[in-house]
């Protein structure tokens, strides 16, 4: 991998990484509905104005409810689970467990495609991840802090919903331009998630901090469109196996930007949970 690859893979990480940043600033005084709504709604309208002045061009329509099925467990759903999580949690915590997707992708694999059944080694990635997810939680199943473990709870069945939309994806988006179905996945999780947004917050009736407005902007440029491109020009120049390595390096950054600017705290079960979540990623991933 060269130079500028590299520090473009790193700027990557940094970005996703601060996506949890951006979640506990904005759903401060923007319900996780309305939030949601918003940041997927504005990334799937700038990723469109990008197709329409670049080459990328539609190419054929995916199965029938393929892009309903990806905006659900890609997009709706993960990303309204992880702003409802943050309301209770660290967001370098939510990072971390987030990065437990491709074990559950790995589990999931093995189950729903035969053909690529799991190595040894993915399967020691799995019970290592697992691992380091008990003793990132540990300190709340001791304490029986309840609102914590639900809140916890809910990041881990986002990352089991992303895995879940991954090998879902692999048959059911093949030929699909990646960009094409990022904006079908935005565009339609958002108008799943806007009129629940409408019902249940009256979005009109809010008051957001200038903090939280900011950060809905800078989750939707920033962390949608503007990423999105990064990820699929990374693809084309460093391939499948160089981009992962973007996975390992999000939660890295989630909890050094929640460490930076929201305080908080580097505990000794952090650290070890995301180190032992780290390896068996590397692991499961080989």
């Amino acid at each position: 991998m060269k130079g500028w690859d590299l520090f473009a893979l790193l700027a990557l990480g940094a970005i996703w990484g601060a996506s949890y940043l951006f979640f506990a600033l904005g759903v401060r005084t923007i319900p996780p509905l309305t939030f949601v709504a918003g940041r997927l709604l504005i990334g799937a309208a700038l990723l469109l104005l990008f197709r329409r002045v670049s080459s990328h061009k539609p190419a054929g329509d995916p199965p029938r409810g393929a892009f309903w099925v990806m905006g659900f467990f890609n997009a709706a759903l993960p990303h309204t689970l992880v702003a409802w999580s943050e309301q209770t949690i660290a967001s370098g915590i939510a990072g971390v467990l987030i990065a437990t997707m491709p074990l559950w992708a790995a589990g999931m694999t093995a189950w729903m495609l035969r053909e690529e059944r799991p190595s040894r080694r993915q399967l020691a990635g799995l019970l290592l991840g697992f691992l380091g997810i008990l003793v990132l939680l540990f300190p709340d199943l001791r304490r029986a802090a309840h609102h914590y473990i639900v809140g916890e709870g809910a990041v881990v069945l986002a990352a089991i919903s992303y895995a879940a939309a991954t090998v879902y994806a692999r048959r059911a988006l093949r030929g699909i331009p990646p960009v094409q179905a990022a904006i079908g996945q935005l565009l339609y999780g958002g108008l799943m998630v806007f009129p629940l947004s409408l019902i249940l917050d009256h979005p009109w009736t809010l008051s957001p901090a200038p903090i939280s407005i900011a950060a809905l902007l800078a989750l939707a440029v920033l962390g949608t469109a503007i990423a999105y491109v990064m990820y699929y020009r990374l693809l084309q120049r460093v391939g499948v196996v160089g981009i992962s390595l973007v996975t390992y390096l999000n939660p890295i950054f989630a909890v050094l930007w929640g460490a930076l600017w929201l305080g908080e705290p580097l505990s000794g079960w952090v650290l070890g949970g995301l180190v032992l979540i780290l390896m068996g990623v590397f692991l499961a991933g080989r």
